[in-house]
């Protein structure tokens, strides 16, 4: 999943960068730019980011590239990560496939599994395991010998076209899609609606929810259930560290609006730290440190602003402040329930969560770091 992540920052912020910049390290290449071309000799892994990428030199190892339009013609041993508006790949991969755009090519055989997400794809590759695709329109026209979930609303498929497993259909009309049996037998297709599709879900059986429940009754067990892992965590936090997230709270309550300052400004200079990373080239190296770092940010503001939350819910309500272990478990669950009542307010609930989030993420950095704004240093 933080492979994915990088591919689309990287994707976004290749195009700044005018001049093609190279950086070798070991046999491994990282490239950024604007048109952005990688020829030549073999290299182990490659990390590449532009807005047109041609990839034609044989990559041994895993290739990751991220541009408005990516060509891989060169073979890759192992795995390929690539996203674009435009991705072709026309080289064979010995591993997996990662593939994210607007128009996807598949134009060459796919060792391992095959997983893509697009508006338009077309397979003329053999699959040598299972493909799990989503995109408005598929051409199949290669061979999937394992499994496929394909989330689609239009397919079509070549004379050769074949899946060797049980093919996962989803869609809004999947009994409107005709599969032809010399494609996949019926026997062998399981048709589901599209909203039945489940990321979660056991992929064996095509990730495809169990519905233990229906209707409002499975709707409030999922809600409590996130209420009460979300004060587990809480309750956690606040009896390993009492004084820390005494502080936090003090400091907070007293100045709200500076702790939502603080936070946005922290979560925005990560963000914003990308686009210089991207530009120096080499740079590209750190992105996923800014990222993981934005992420753990946000986690840790989100807990922390729930239980702050919970405690000037009860301060309102005339309580005192939480003392002892129980009381903390009480502000714990307040908090978590009040965030999740927020957040399904219409229109601006998902902002009043993202508030609370950041304004706990703003906490934490005035306690570590204590930063001020027109203050006198003695």
């Amino acid at each position: 999943m933080l492979r994915s992540f990088i591919l689309l920052f990287v994707t976004l912020l290749a195009v700044p960068a005018t001049a093609q910049e190279v950086y070798r390290f070991g046999n491994d290449a990282y490239m950024a730019g604007d048109n952005v071309t990688l020829t030549g000799d073999a290299v182990d892994d490659v990390f590449i980011a532009g807005n047109t990428v041609v990839v034609s030199a044989p990559i041994e190892g895993s290739a990751h590239a991220g541009g408005r339009s990516v060509s891989i013609s060169g073979p890759v041993g192992n795995s390929l990560y690539a996203a674009g508006m435009n991705v072709n790949v026309s080289g064979g991969v010995g591993g997996d496939a990662h593939l994210l755009g607007d128009t996807v090519l598949v134009n060459d055989d796919v060792a391992g599994d095959l997983r893509a997400a697009a508006q338009r794809i077309e397979i003329n590759g053999a699959v040598g395991d299972s493909a799990l695709v989503a995109a408005e329109n598929i051409l199949l026209t290669g061979v999937i010998a394992g499994d496929a979930s394909f989330s689609v609303d239009n397919i079509s498929f070549g004379d050769d076209a074949r899946i060797e497993g049980t093919l996962y259909l989803y869609s809004d009309d999947p009994n409107g899609i005709e599969i032809p049996d010399s494609v996949a037998p019926e026997d062998r297709i399981e048709r589901h609606n599209v909203d039945e599709f489940d990321a979660s879900a056991d992929p064996e059986g095509g990730a495809t929810i169990e519905r233990s429940g229906s209707g409002w009754g499975a709707w409030l067990g999922g809600k409590i259930t996130a209420i009460l892992i979300l004060t587990a965590v809480v309750t956690l936090i606040a009896a390993l560290a009492p004084t820390f997230l005494l502080a936090l709270r003090l400091r907070t309550l007293e100045t709200p609006a500076r702790a939502l300052w603080m936070g946005f400004l922290t979560i925005s200079a990560l963000a914003g730290s990308l686009f210089l990373l991207a530009m120096t080239g080499f740079g590209i190296l750190l992105i996923p440190v800014s990222i993981v770092l934005a992420i753990l940010l946000g986690i840790a503001g989100y807990v922390i602003g729930t239980y702050i939350l919970g405690v000037g819910m009860l301060g309102a309500a005339n309580r005192p402040l939480p003392e002892t272990l129980g009381e903390r478990a009480v502000a714990a669950l307040v908090g978590a329930v009040s965030i999740t009542i927020l957040a399904m307010i219409p229109f601006i609930g998902w902002i009043a969560a993202l508030a609370v989030s950041v304004t706990g993420a703003g906490a934490l950095i005035i306690r570590w770091f204590a930063p001020g704004f027109y203050t006198e240093v003695r």
